[in-house]
C-alpha cells in the first residue's frame, strides 16, 4: 500500500466505543432520489464503497475501521450504523437546532434531559440524534411534534434501517449510551395520544361544519330527474361535505348508486368525488376507485330519494332469515378423535400461541414444528397427523429465517432424509421444502388488513399446490406483537379482535394459525398483554428457561399450558443445540441453533433441588429485583474487563421498585416512606449476607446483581 492510502482511522467519542467493535458499519454518498430528485443518503459497503449496501442485509455490513477509512479517503460522504438486530436505538430530532447559533428548541432539550444519553448533531446541522440502548420490540415511527412549528421526531428500535453517525457530540449530552426502552414507549404513547386528540378535534370540526351545511340547505326538495351539468342538492351536499362517522360507508354506497342511476360511469364518479377529497370520498383515500367499482357492481340505481326534505330508502327485497344448522345427540360418532395436526398437541385447524421468555428459543421451536409438519417427522415426541406446507409471516426478524431454516435442514432433516432413503420410507427433499414466508403482516387490528392477509395466504396456497401438490397446513405469525398493530396491548377488545382474525385466517385457509408471542416481565404471568389472548386460544405452548445473571440459558423445556379439551399442564424438556453451517467471508463460523427434544427415555435424571436459599421474608425484594433486572438491567463488568460479565441494575431503581411493592402502615405518608426505606435496607443487607446478591459502584453509580446460585 502506498503512502497516499495510509490514512489514520478517525475515532468516535468514547460513548460509542461499544458500537465501534461491531460489524454493522457501512458508508453513504449523496445521490439524487430517482422519484423526487432531492439529495438522499444512499448506503454502500464499507469495504467496497463502489457496491451498494442494505440496512437489512448483514452480509453488506463491515467494520468501523473499513467504513471510516473509506470516508477519510473520499470514497464516501459519511459513515453509518445498521440498527436491525442490534441493542442500539435512536431518536431523530428534525428541525430543532439553529445551525448558526447552536440554539436548541425547548421540546428537544426536554427529550435530551429525559434520555440522559449520548446526543450528536446530524449532517444537516439543524437536527439532533439521541443514541442509546434498548431491547424492546420493533419500532420505526415518525411523529409531528406538537407546538413545534413543523418539527418531526423519528424513533427507531430494532428497525430495518441504518443511521448516519457524525461523532459531533453536543455539550449537553451524556457520555454514555443509556437505556431508552421506557422513554421510547412513553414518547410514542404521548405523541400518539396528541395526534389522536388533534385528529379528533379536526373530525369534530368537520362534522360540525357538515351539520351546519346540512341545516342550512335542508329544505323541501322534491325529487327531480337531474339535468346534464347539475346535481340534486341533497346528493351534492353529501359529495361535498360527507356524512357523520358511522354512516359514511352506507352514504358512499348510496352516492355511487345514485350517480350510476343518473348515467355516470365509474371513471366519471371517480373524477367527481376526487374533486372533494374531504367530502364523502375522505374515508377511502388511496383506494377510491376500488371502492367505487365494488359499490358500482352491487347496485342497480339510486338507493334513496328525497321528498319534502326527508330521505326515503328504496325498499330492497328482504330475504327470509336462514336457520342455523342443528346437530342432534347421537348423530355424531362419539368414538371419533379430534382432527389433529400434531396428535394431542396441535389441532388441524384453529388458533394458538407459542409464548415464552427471551432467549428460550421460541422461533427455533416453531421452525422445528414447521420441519415436522412438512416432512412427517415427529415433533416433541408427538406424531404428525397431517403433512403439508408452511406459510411463515415474519414482521419481526425475517432476515434470520433462511439461516435458521438451514439449521433445521442440516441439523435434522438431511439425516432423516438419508434414513428414509435407506429404509424405503416416504422421501424427503431437504433442499426443496414446501416453506414460504412474507416479511410483513398487515396490522390485524386495522380494517381491511385481514382481507389482504387472506388473499396473500390463498395465493401462497395456490402456488404451494402447484409446486409441491400439498396444502398449507400451518400458518405462523412471528410475532403477534409485531403483526397485530396494537394501540394498547392490554386492551381485551383489541386482543380479541386479533385472536378472531387468526381464527378467520384458519377457517379461510384450512390451516392451523400459530402466533409467536412474548411473556410478561415474569414468567408466572404468562403471555404478555391481555389475558384474552390465552383465553381465546385453542392451544398455548410456552418455551421456558432459567436465565442466569450472566444471561446463560439452562433448564429449557416446553410447557403445554393449554390444549382445549385435551391433557395440559405438563412439560417437555429440550436442548438448544448449536449447529455450524460453514464459514462467512471473514472465515468466521456461521452458526444457528436447533431444538433437540428429550423423550421420556432420554430425559436425564433431575438433581435433587437444594434447600430454598431465598427466605419468605425476601419475597418482595426478590420480585422487585427480577423486575428491575428486566427493565433496568444491563451487561456490566464490575471487576474490570478481565472479570466476569453480569446483568446489573441500579440500586436506586431496585429501591424504587421495592418501595412501590412493599406494604406498610403508618399515620402519615412520611412515616410510611421511612418504613419502606428501612425495609429495603434490611432486605438488601439480608440478601447480601446470604450471598444472594452483590453490589458495587460502576461508573459512579451503585449497581446490584444476582450472584451464582442466587436465581435458584
Amino acid at each position: 500500500m502506498t503512502a497516499a492510502f495510509q490514512v489514520e482511522t478517525p475515532s468516535l467519542p468514547a460513548a460509542l466505543a461499544p458500537m465501534m467493535t461491531e460489524r454493522r458499519w457501512l458508508v453513504w454518498r449523496w445521490e439524487p432520489s430517482p422519484t423526487t430528485g432531492k439529495p438522499t443518503k444512499v448506503p454502500y459497503r464499507a469495504d467496497a464503497p463502489d457496491r451498494k449496501a442494505a440496512s437489512d442485509n448483514p452480509a453488506t455490513w463491515g467494520s468501523f475501521a473499513s467504513a471510516s477509512r473509506s470516508a477519510a479517503e473520499g470514497k464516501a460522504d459519511g459513515i453509518g450504523y445498521a440498527l436491525m438486530g442490534s441493542e442500539i436505538a435512536a431518536f431523530d430530532l428534525d428541525d430543532c437546532r439553529d445551525p448558526a447559533t447552536g440554539r436548541i428548541d425547548r421540546w428537544a432539550l426536554d427529550l435530551i434531559e429525559r434520555a440522559c444519553s449520548y446526543v450528536e448533531v446530524t449532517v444537516s446541522g439543524s437536527g439532533l440524534r439521541i443514541l442509546g440502548r434498548a431491547a424492546g420490540d420493533h419500532v420505526h415511527r415518525a411523529h409531528a411534534v406538537p407546538n413545534s412549528n413543523g418539527a418531526r421526531l423519528e424513533t427507531y428500535r430494532q428497525a430495518k434501517r441504518y443511521i448516519v453517525v457524525t461523532g459531533n457530540v453536543i455539550e449537553e449530552a451524556s457520555a454514555e449510551l443509556a437505556d431508552l426502552d421506557i422513554l421510547i414507549d412513553e414518547t410514542i404513547a404521548d405523541l400518539d395520544a396528541a395526534a389522536k386528540a388533534k385528529k379528533d378535534r379536526q373530525r369534530a370540526e368537520r362534522n360540525r361544519q357538515r351539520e351546519v351545511e346540512c341545516q342550512r340547505s335542508r329544505r323541501s326538495d322534491d325529487w327531480y330527474e337531474p339535468q346534464a351539468g347539475n346535481l340534486h342538492p341533497q346528493l351534492e351536499r353529501i359529495i361535498r361535505y360527507g356524512a357523520p362517522i358511522g354512516e359514511r360507508s352506507d352514504e358512499f354506497h348510496h352516492v355511487v348508486g345514485w350517480l350510476k342511476g343518473d348515467g355516470y360511469s365509474p371513471s366519471q364518479i371517480e373524477s367527481l368525488l376526487s374533486a372533494y377529497p374531504e367530502g364523502i370520498a375522505e374515508k377511502f383515500s388511496g383506494r377510491l376507485r376500488q371502492e367505487i367499482d365494488r359499490c358500482y357492481d352491487k347496485t342497480d340505481g339510486p338507493r334513496e330519494r328525497a321528498h319534502s326534505g326527508e330521505r326515503q330508502r328504496v325498499a330492497r327485497q328482504a330475504e327470509p332469515p336462514q336457520p342455523i344448522e342443528l346437530h342432534w345427540h347421537g348423530e355424531a360418532d362419539p368414538n371419533a378423535d379430534r382432527a389433529w395436526l400434531i396428535r394431542h398437541l396441535v389441532f388441524e385447524t384453529g388458533k394458538g400461541l407459542v409464548a415464552g421468555q427471551w432467549g428460550a428459543g421460541k422461533t427455533f421451536g416453531v421452525l422445528d414444528m414447521s420441519g415436522s409438519v412438512m416432512t412427517g417427522e415427529p415433533f416433541a415426541g408427538r406424531k404428525v397427523m397431517r403433512t403439508g406446507g408452511v406459510l411463515f409471516i415474519a414482521p419481526e426478524g425475517a432476515f434470520e429465517i433462511p439461516v435458521r431454516l438451514r439449521g433445521v435442514v442440516e441439523g435434522k432433516l438431511r439425516g432423516a432424509a438419508m434414513a428414509r432413503a435407506a429404509t424405503g420410507g416416504p422421501p424427503i427433499n431437504p433442499d426443496n421444502l414446501p416453506f414460504v414466508w412474507i416479511e410483513e403482516c398487515p396490522p390485524l387490528t386495522k380494517a381491511g388488513s385481514l382481507d389482504r392477509l387472506i388473499a396473500t395466504a390463498k395465493a401462497a396456497a395456490a402456488e404451494m399446490d402447484r409446486r409441491f401438490g400439498v396444502p398449507i397446513v400451518l400458518v405462523v405469525i412471528d410475532t403477534v406483537a409485531a403483526g397485530a398493530g396494537f394501540e394498547d396491548e392490554n386492551s381485551a377488545s383489541e386482543t380479541q379482535k386479533v385472536m378472531d382474525a387468526m381464527g378467520t385466517l384458519s377457517r379461510e385457509t384450512g390451516a392451523f394459525v400459530l402466533g409467536v408471542d412474548h411473556f410478561g416481565k415474569v414468567s408466572e404471568t404468562g403471555t404478555r398483554g391481555s389475558s384474552a389472548k390465552e383465553a381465546a386460544a385453542d392451544v398455548v405452548l410456552a418455551m421456558l428457561a432459567t436465565r442466569s445473571e450472566a444471561g446463560e440459558i439452562s433448564n429449557t423445556r416446553m410447557a403445554v399450558r393449554k390444549v382445549r379439551g385435551a391433557r395440559s399442564g405438563y412439560e417437555i424438556p429440550y436442548n438448544l443445540e448449536v449447529v455450524t453451517l460453514g464459514l462467512d467471508e471473514d472465515d468466521e463460523p456461521v452458526t444457528t441453533c436447533i431444538v433437540t427434544w428429550q423423550t421420556q427415555a432420554e430425559q436425564a435424571p433431575q438433581p435433587t433441588k437444594a434447600k430454598e436459599r431465598w427466605p419468605q421474608s425476601l419475597r418482595v425484594f426478590r420480585t422487585a429485583l427480577s423486575t428491575v433486572l428486566i427493565d433496568d438491567g444491563k451487561d456490566a463488568w464490575p471487576f474490570g474487563s478481565e472479570g466476569p460479565k453480569v446483568l446489573a441494575a441500579r440500586v436506586s431503581a431496585l429501591r424504587d421498585e421495592f418501595c412501590r411493592a412493599y406494604p406498610v402502615s403508618g399515620e402519615t405518608a412520611e412515616k410510611q416512606a421511612d418504613a419502606k426505606r428501612k425495609g429495603f435496607t434490611r432486605a438488601l443487607k439480608t440478601a447480601m449476607d446470604r450471598g444472594l446478591v452483590a453490589t458495587r459502584e460502576i461508573g459512579g453509580v451503585d449497581h446490584v446483581w444476582l450472584v451464582a446460585g442466587g436465581q435458584e
